[in-house]
């Protein structure tokens, strides 16, 4: 087959019945001569979606010992150019801002060479965009395409009728575990609003993502309308009350870990959720709990009580805390915030330092990210934004307040490689410094820090020399990855900065290599990492699971 390629070639080969019975057990070369006498019809008819009714067709049918080769030289020939476009919408709709602009909007377009498929995709988007608008019975008037191949030209005729536009009725739960006002928090729309499919996925999709169902079914009683309202009912099945996780890993921050979950998705008929959770690793212990109250929009908006313990034991410092606090989560535009405050107690290890603090931490976060895939990103950015602080006059020990920036930028290059950058940033106000448990200090080294270094391992020292923490942090990465096969990819990075007490402190430096996976959970990244600002040729394994947002 010569003179088409890509799509219009398989089209011709799928035509083709020489083609798809070539391997036939009971060919004959009678039957072959009657294929290939077929084939020129069959690849005009297969070229005929992409515009060209003219081509020249040259066909030959070689005998080579004991094998017959069908060949074919094709010239598609001028193609047909769409001369006139005529749209026309009446009905209710007729006048509707939905279907302005439509020869702009719609595939095919007058000038251009004519395509079948952008005329079908013309009449489904006109469909989409009634039922869009509520237009729940509209039809098709008129389609065709009116072809004239030996002027090279064609008329494309689209008459559309709108019908009346229909709005939402009531909608009702069919289902037993929950209240009917929790369930009516995840309807975005009201009765009398205008009909809407985009909003019936939308409710479909925030049931499913709620984490309360196993299935949900939305069924539109359009035959039950009355005076064009269309009542909704959704039949919904709960998930099991009870789920219980386990869980392995390593990381070489951590090492070996594991965990044990359980948590009850209906603790009442309102939605309420409680979960508790124990991890353990190499060098963190801890048991949290969780009460999370849903608001007016459940997937978004709740209110977290929450309580646990935690013993942290790293090369720099060791700390016993338990801790209580409320957060009120929300979602403003694009930002998810939180108000929140903890109370804590901790008893500490630091350098040489021994104390214990109380400490009651007011204060809110703002986080936002963009992705076209949040898992793995080829484009994206997330940024975290923390205020808080704490007073001797309010339930603590200390006085101080606290800010801190994490953020993170994706960009593809190329269709196999992309560029990722970081930073951190924290700065503290406090007077007495040594009043502040390490879990309030800042440390630099790790998987996300500074690789080449151990975690935690970065930051002012004390007089003989030990870790104990700065008042702030600066950490900035640089990385490129490339697509080597399949799923695997290789990457090189450079990390930099520290904890400090002054800007003047000494700035840390780490660099290296590492491979790159694409798991189902986020990119697998093992990294060998090598300190910069030593005088001894160490290194260091960063093992690391987890989505790149």
């Amino acid at each position: 087959m010569e003179g088409v390629e890509g799509d219009i070639r398989n089209n011709v080969l799928a035509y083709l019945s020489i083609e798809k019975q070539k391997a036939h057990e009971d060919l004959t070369p009678a039957i072959v001569q009657i294929l290939h006498r077929k084939a020129p019809e069959e690849i005009r008819t297969a070229l005929q979606p992409y515009g060209y009714y003219n081509p020249v067709i040259n066909d030959k049918l070689i005998r080579e010992n004991s094998a017959l080769h069908a060949m074919y030289t094709v010239s598609v020939g001028a193609p047909v150019i769409i001369d006139t476009i005529d749209i026309a919408v009446t009905g209710e709709g007729a006048e509707d801002t939905v279907f302005a602009s439509l020869e702009e909007a719609l595939p095919v377009k007058k000038g251009d060479v004519l395509n079948h498929q952008y005329f079908e995709d013309s009449k489904r988007m006109l469909h989409n965009r009634a039922a869009r608008a509520g237009y729940l019975k509209a039809e098709m008037i008129s389609a065709r395409v009116n072809v004239y191949p030996e002027k090279n030209r064609a008329e494309i005729v689209l008459h559309f009728k709108t019908g009346p536009r229909y709005y939402f009725g009531t909608v009702s739960f069919v289902q037993d575990s929950f209240n009917a006002d929790f369930l009516s928090r995840f309807v975005r729309f009201s009765a009398g609003d205008i009909y809407s499919t985009s909003a019936l996925m939308e409710l479909q999709k925030d049931l499913n993502n709620s984490d309360y169902f196993s299935s949900v079914e939305i069924m539109p009683k359009i035959d039950e309308s009355e005076d064009f309202q269309v009542p909704i009912e959704v039949r919904v099945k709960p998930r099991k009350r009870n789920q219980y996780t386990f869980g392995l890993g390593y990381g070489t921050d951590t090492g070996a870990r594991a965990s044990l979950g359980w948590e009850n998705r209906r603790v009442t008929r309102n939605g309420h959720r409680f979960k508790a959770n124990l991890r353990i690793s190499g060098i963190k212990t801890s048991i949290s709990s969780e009460y999370t109250i849903p608001l007016t929009k459940p997937l978004s908006d709740n209110i977290v009580l929450s309580a646990g313990w935690l013993n942290e034991d790293t090369k720099t410092s060791n700390t016993d805390k338990t801790f209580g606090g409320v957060h009120y989560n929300y979602l403003e535009g694009e930002w998810k915030k939180s108000i929140y405050a903890t109370y804590e107690k901790d008893d500490f290890d630091v350098g040489n330092e021994s104390g214990q603090s109380t400490l009651f931490i007011p204060g809110m976060s703002w986080t936002r990210i963009r992705a076209d895939n949040p898992v793995t990103a080829r484009q994206g950015s997330r940024l975290y934004l923390d205020i808080r602080g704490a007073h001797d006059a309010l339930l603590s020990d200390a006085t101080f307040a606290q800010f801190r920036m994490q953020a993170k930028y994706i960009r593809g290059i190329t269709a196999q490689s992309r560029f990722i950058a970081r930073c951190e940033a924290g700065a503290s106000l406090i007077d007495n410094f040594s009043d502040l448990p390490p879990s309030v200090r800042f440390f630099a080294g790790g998987d996300n820090s500074i690789r080449g270094y151990a975690y935690n391992s970065l930051g002012p020292k004390d007089g003989e020399g030990y870790v104990i923490g700065g008042k702030h942090l600066l950490v900035g990465s640089i990385e490129f990855e490339h697509l080597i096969r399949d799923k695997w990819s290789a990457a090189v990075f450079y990390d930099a900065g520290n904890a400090m007490d002054a800007l003047s402190d000494p700035i840390k430096n780490g660099a290296g290599f590492g491979i790159r996976w694409q798991s189902p959970v986020g990119p697998v990244r093992l990294d060998l990492g090598f300190p910069l600002d030593t005088s001894d040729s160490s290194w260091r394994i960063h093992f690391v699971i987890g989505p790149d947002l």
